[in-house]
């Protein structure tokens, strides 16, 4: 007797143990209903930080005499400071010399200077007119080359956390709406995360050339013209998870 009550006890506690063990994975699975999208959001913005590069170079004047890059640099910088930029906006960006060899150096026999030295400045400004004053001011002789190097905002980082806030809010109401659509309702956020990241100024040299012909064209119908950049495009994903109740 005592063995089949035993077994009778036995028997309801691991029935007991079956039920207990079901109802938590039911609910497990219940907890484990979740939803996960993605959300985008842009802005786009007018640079008020401009990189351009200017690289000045010696040369030979009308006397065939080589004007030394020292004197160059010190003109260039003058023009700078009357343009109004200031020290901390001018920097360096390259230095070099190069040795003449070509057929017209070879003609010439040497009888001009073999070593010519250039130099890169970086120039920092938050309107494009003074570009176009130095540009203007700039010794054509002098001048090598110039182009912008990047295009920027005084306040990038604040906007780029505008735009994430506003991507994970597109997140959240999109995985609303989805919820919705089946008759679920959302929860709480268990993940969050950041998809793309890009808040690189796009076609922006395209913008400031076109900017200064279209600029040189109205000159010429004696009507004023402000060049301007092409704006940056900031856009972020975020991807999140949320729980459904």
């Amino acid at each position: 007797m005592k063995t089949k009550l035993h077994y009778l006890l036995a028997t309801l506690l691991c029935a007991s143990l079956l039920v207990a063990c079901g109802g938590e994975q039911k609910g497990k699975n219940k907890n484990n209903k979740k939803i996960e999208v993605t959300g985008s959001a842009e802005m786009e913005v007018v640079p008020d930080e401009i990189f351009m590069t200017f690289t000045l170079k010696e040369y030979l004047d009308n006397a065939k005499q080589k004007v030394n890059i020292e004197s160059i640099k010190t003109d260039f910088l003058t023009l700078c400071k009357n343009v109004g930029i200031a020290d901390s906006n001018i920097s360096i960006a390259n230095y070099s010399g190069n040795e003449r060899w070509d057929y017209y150096w070879y003609r010439r026999r040497k009888s001009e200077p073999e070593f010519m030295s250039s130099i890169s400045y970086s120039i920092k400004v938050n309107a494009p007119e003074k570009l176009d004053a130095i540009v203007a001011g700039i010794n054509d002789n002098a001048m090598e080359n110039f182009y912008i190097s990047k295009t920027s905002h005084s306040n990038m980082e604040t906007l780029r956390k505008e735009v994430k806030t506003n991507a994970l809010k597109a997140s959240k109401e999109k995985a609303d709406y989805l919820a919705k659509s089946i008759g679920e309702e959302l929860g709480e956020a268990i993940m969050i995360q950041e998809v793309d990241e890009s808040g690189t100024p796009y076609d922006n040299n395209r913008g400031f050339f076109g900017a200064l012909e279209s600029n040189a064209n109205m000159n010429q119908a004696s009507a004023p013209a402000t060049p301007a950049f092409e704006k940056i495009k900031i856009r972020y994903e975020m991807r999140a998870a949320f729980k459904l109740k």
